[in-house]
């Protein structure tokens, strides 16, 4: 069946005016490019700013977005972040990193028809609660300010730890959080005042912690017995035996077979003010009782270097 031109025409025409029907539901009409409408629905837009820290671009925070759609990035390394292919409507931004809190906390902006830009955030690192507390122990008198060596300090409260006081009687705890601390020292041989003291961390160190230590007694200086004394010998810059164990009540008897040497109390160098022989020359000897269980620790004040021990059982 053969069509006429004039039928062509006639569909042609229809052909052309359904696709022109198209065009106009899809993209409008009128005198410029949106046809005074504004941008097509569904257009692709963008929210971004930065992240800093001090002035710096901070890595690593994350962003949550929320409103209209949701999505999460993260910082680059200079702080940046950008949020693609949203719709017009209202967004939430979020940041978020462990250590850190934020200003302003969120940000509400509205996409409508342009991209946003400059949607910055402050970081401000958490206060590293990490403090440190410090002081010391001291023989005798406050005034005499003589480091007691070896002290046992135990911390007790928000944490606990134990450390021991150096030569010069000093200790430290460190890295600890704010919070309620007791400290408490002991050395066997010895009372302390305060027996404990408890302070507060609060976003600061504390130093000056100070204990005084009295020594009790452990028994007199005595005349050397015959017999029955446990028997050390000082010769060759050397106590032999270095360590004695003996009963409560049992007496201890140093003979010097060398150089002179001293038998003094305490951990070197630093006496501790229980006993001390002086000088001992070839052939003499000192003896002490000791009445009170524990261990004692003596050196020679001579030669630093010779150190023994008492263990009274």
């Amino acid at each position: 069946m053969k069509i006429s031109i004039r039928h062509r025409r006639t569909y042609s025409l229809a052909v052309l005016c359904a696709l022109t029907s198209v065009f106009l539901i899809l993209y409008g009409c009128g005198d410029d490019d949106n046809g005074g409408g504004g941008p097509p629905i569904g257009a692709p837009y963008s929210i971004s700013g930065k992240v800093t820290l001090a002035g710096s671009g901070l890595t690593g925070v994350t962003m949550a977005l929320s409103g209209a759609s949701s999505a999460t990035t993260t910082t680059d390394n200079v702080g940046n972040y950008t949020f693609i292919g949203l719709d017009n409507g209202s967004y939430t931004v979020t940041p978020s990193k462990m250590g850190f809190t934020f200003g302003p906390t969120d940000n509400t902006q509205t996409v409508s028809g342009a991209n946003i830009t400059g949607v910055n955030f402050t970081a401000t690192q958490l206060q590293a609660n990490v403090y440190n507390i410090f002081g010391s122990v001291y023989a005798g008198s406050s005034t005499d300010n003589t480091g007691l060596i070896g002290v046992t300090m135990t911390l007790s409260g928000a944490s606990s730890a134990t450390t021991t006081t150096d030569i010069y009687g000093t200790y430290q705890f460190i890295s600890l959080a704010n919070g309620s601390y007791t400290i408490t020292p002991s050395k066997p041989g010895f009372t302390f005042s305060p027996a404990s003291s408890t302070q507060t961390v609060s976003n600061a160190d504390i130093t000056g912690v100070r204990f005084a230590a009295t020594s009790t007694p452990i028994g007199p200086i005595v005349t050397c017995p015959p017999s029955g004394a446990a028997d050390v010998t000082i010769q060759n810059f050397a106590f032999t035996p270095q360590n004695v164990t003996i009963g409560a009540n049992g007496i201890v008897k140093w003979t010097d077979s060398g150089t002179t040497h001293t038998v003094t109390s305490g951990t070197s160098p630093t006496p501790d003010g229980r006993f001390s022989s002086g000088n001992l020359g070839t052939g003499d000897t000192f003896c002490v009782q000791f009445q009170t269980i524990g261990t004692y620790n003596y050196f020679c004040d001579i030669h630093p270097s010779m150190t023994g021990n008492v263990i009274v059982q």
